[in-house]
């Protein structure tokens, strides 16, 4: 007894230590076994899915807002929709005052050219015809699109002999063969130009124009109008005079006076 007294005296340090070792140890396998666990119940308590527990809000409203803040807020001073410089026309509408949304965009000037096309002299040889060598005579279709006259704009046939006259040309020369022609030179009466008429190909020349025109104010359109042609707005007639590929010109029936109309976007 008196040995083990003097043991414990001389090596209880050891021991100590010892104690303190185990306890250390067991504390760490405590930890290794409970983390599992602890992270278990922590995923069944918050949820796998994370990012759905933290998405962002909605932003786009607050976005199209900011957008249209930092956009250009040009100041319009002109135009029919501004009051500031252009003053208000009123109309009588069944007894009420209403606002004429076509104030200061009426008559023959407010017209406006939707869309032109050209018109053509279209001249072709007929060879299917055949040709006597004692008295040759050459078949021609002619189509005169800008014709004043609708009936004149149909598609005709012409038969002419050579240095013979019709009432739209006059077959002046031909080229080639009498019998076996490669080409003519005929002399259109109401020009009196002279042109080369392929005798395998068709002639076509641009004589005119013909456009669609619209006055939104009286909601009339106009369509396939040519020089010539009448066109009523605001009860008042006005003759078309002129046809390009850009620019209409009317004239009032009542007083000569011309106005010039521009295609958009020109």
């Amino acid at each position: 007894m008196e040995k083990l007294k003097q043991n414990f005296k001389s090596h209880w340090e050891k021991m100590l230590l010892g104690l303190v070792l185990v306890i250390l140890m067991g504390g760490g396998l405590y930890v290794v076994f409970k983390v599992p666990a602890i992270r278990e119940q922590l995923e069944q308590s918050v949820g796998r899915d994370m990012r759905k527990a933290f998405e962002p809000e909605d932003l786009a409203e607050v976005e199209q807002l900011i957008t249209r803040s930092e956009g250009d807020k040009g100041v319009r001073l002109a135009g029919p929709d501004h009051n500031t410089f252009n003053p208000v026309g009123w109309q009588d509408v069944n007894g009420n005052l209403v606002k004429d949304k076509f104030y200061g965009r009426k008559g023959p000037n407010a017209v406006a050219i939707r869309q032109t096309s050209p018109l053509h002299l279209r001249i072709a040889y007929d060879d299917r015809k055949e040709v006597s060598s004692e008295d040759p005579r050459y078949s021609f279709y002619v189509t005169r699109e800008a014709a004043s006259k609708k009936s004149d704009r149909r598609k005709v046939t012409r038969v002419a002999r050579l240095r013979e006259k019709n009432d739209i040309f006059i077959l002046r020369e031909v080229k080639g063969s009498p019998t076996s022609p490669e080409s003519f030179v005929l002399t259109l009466l109401n020009s009196n130009q002279n042109i080369e008429v392929s005798a395998t190909s068709e002639f076509t020349e641009v004589r005119g124009y013909q456009a669609d025109l619209e006055y939104e104010a009286g909601n009339r359109k106009f369509s396939g109008v040519m020089k010539g042609d009448s066109i009523t707005i605001d009860k008042r007639n006005y003759e078309i005079v002129f046809i390009s590929e850009s620019e209409v010109v009317l004239a009032d029936e009542r007083t000569s006076t011309h106005v010039s109309i521009l295609k958009s976007g020109l």
